[in-house]
């Protein structure tokens, strides 16, 4: 029992003394953050050549009851920050809002140009959409997609701001 004893006791000091602190291994985590070249950024949309219409303040107060609308412009505000959440949602949600985004659309405003400019709009959303699902769409075309949406909306927006101006400016004719 006693040769047991020191058996047992050479092993464990043999397995403490190669256990112990090797300073020659060493685990190193790096933590590596890569930009994936694919990720859209604001940068990418800030360099997109368009010009850019926001409803005026009169345009506003006049379709102050078409909310979305107003969610959709500020869709776009985080679009322009490079946050495609919105537009990379579920295909029916989308179609949802397009829906709902017809269905609001304010008599005062319910004018044939208006409402081409809503079908354009239309297109573009549901184009931007089904490309964001899309895994393997190259950069360069969802930036497209991303300005002929911008587009789209800015003209829609233009459109509402002159049918305002318009009627502002409306003062009728002599009789």
């Amino acid at each position: 029992m006693h040769i047991f004893k020191t058996a047992l006791l050479c092993c464990s000091a043999l397995l403490v003394v190669s256990c112990g602190g090797d300073s020659q291994t060493q685990t190193v985590i790096v933590n590596e953050t890569r930009e994936d070249p694919n990720q859209i950024t604001s940068k990418d949309i800030e360099a997109l050549d368009f010009t850019d219409y926001l409803l005026n303040s009169s345009s506003q107060s006049k379709i102050a009851d078409w909310e979305k609308l107003h969610e959709l412009n500020t869709q776009a505000e985080f679009l322009r920050k490079g946050d495609l959440s919105f537009f990379a949602g579920s295909d029916s949600i989308v179609k949802v809002f397009v829906g709902e985004f017809k269905a609001e659309i304010p008599a005062t405003v319910k004018t044939n140009v208006i409402k081409a400019r809503v079908t354009a709009l239309e297109t573009k959303l549901l184009k931007l959409n089904a490309d964001t699902d899309l895994d393997n769409i190259a950069k360069e075309v969802l930036l497209q997609d991303i300005k002929e949406f911008l587009e789209a909306l800015a003209n829609l927006n233009l459109q509402i701001n002159k049918k305002f101006e318009k009627d502002a400016n409306n003062v009728g004719r002599p009789e």
